[in-house]
């Protein structure tokens, strides 16, 4: 069974072409919807449906 974040680190995988890049963006991006939250820190608070939701937003071409 997949978990949480491999399904996160999968998606963002697809769109920047590196396992190292998906793991970097998951660890370290601060996402400007969540305060600054990296995706790492909302899934440990039990946010990875936020995280979804917000890939989901920027995949479709919104806006963070």
């Amino acid at each position: 069974m997949r978990t949480e974040v491999q399904e996160i680190l999968d998606r963002v995988e697809a769109q920047t072409g590196s396992p190292a890049a998906a793991h970097a963006w998951f660890h370290s991006k601060p996402l400007p919807s969540f305060d600054g939250a990296t995706p790492d820190q909302l899934v440990r608070e039990g946010r990875a449906e936020d995280v979804q939701a917000y890939l989901d937003r920027i995949m479709d071409g919104g806006y963070a």
